[in-house]
């Protein structure tokens, strides 16, 4: 409630008083350089570093930990669910490592109007993205053999780029430099880097020459 109250109350303020406001939330800690638009944040930790950049409209939800290293981006009109291990949940009882995790590694990027369910942690990986819009990161389900709810965690690899309206769904590791086509269902992926992955379910379609630009990036935005 407290978080719900100083984000409300300063939210018309300048960021420079809101920035304050928001630090003496327990749990918090934004760098001056950093900045958040207007969005709402409820997780029990949030870390956010210089030159990372929350945009508007965005809602993150109860998670364990928000953390986004340097340069990393969240655009507008995001939702971020969350189930922090401190709400002790009757669900997911049996994973005693799980962990309601947004992590956002150096330059990785979030686009706009995602859906990211962390009920288990996801990783970002330095320089990769979420592009367009309209994609969904699922984190749990249902085993229909057990009839219980599960969840596994979530790895984006570095200088990867997801295409607009991709589903990855739990337990999902895409490698490093990798290229996954628009409207891809990724329930599982061969472990091979520099490759194009597409389709429903999303496999390695061909090799992308390491000599790409985009794997040689040295910023999140790609003009």
């Amino acid at each position: 409630m407290l978080k719900i109250v100083i984000q409300v109350l300063f939210i018309l303020f300048p960021w420079r008083v809101r920035r304050l406001a928001l630090n003496a939330i327990p749990g918090f800690s934004i760098h001056r350089d950093a900045r958040i638009g207007l969005s709402l944040i409820l997780a029990d930790e949030c870390v956010l570093e210089a030159k990372t950049y929350i945009g508007h409209l965005n809602y993150i939800g109860r998670l364990d930990r928000l953390q986004m290293d340097e340069d990393a981006v969240i655009g507008n009109l995001n939702w971020i669910g969350g189930l922090s291990t401190r709400l002790n949940s009757p669900a997911f009882r049996t994973k005693t490592k799980r962990r309601s995790d947004l992590i956002m590694r150096k330059a990785s990027l979030v686009m706009s109007q995602h859906y990211i369910d962390c009920t288990d942690r996801i990783e970002f990986r330095q320089f990769c993205g979420l592009a367009g819009f309209r994609s969904q990161l699922l984190t749990h389900g249902v085993n229909p053999m057990s009839a219980r709810q599960t969840c596994s965690p979530i790895t984006i690899g570095a200088y990867t780029m997801i295409g607009t309206g991709v589903i990855i769904l739990q337990g999902v590791t895409i490698p490093d430099y990798c290229v996954v086509a628009s409207g891809a269902v990724v329930t599982h992926v061969a472990p091979q880097e520099y490759s194009m992955i597409g389709g429903n379910p999303a496999v390695h379609q061909r090799d992308i020459p390491k000599s790409a630009k985009i794997f040689h990036r040295t910023a999140f935005t790609v003009m």
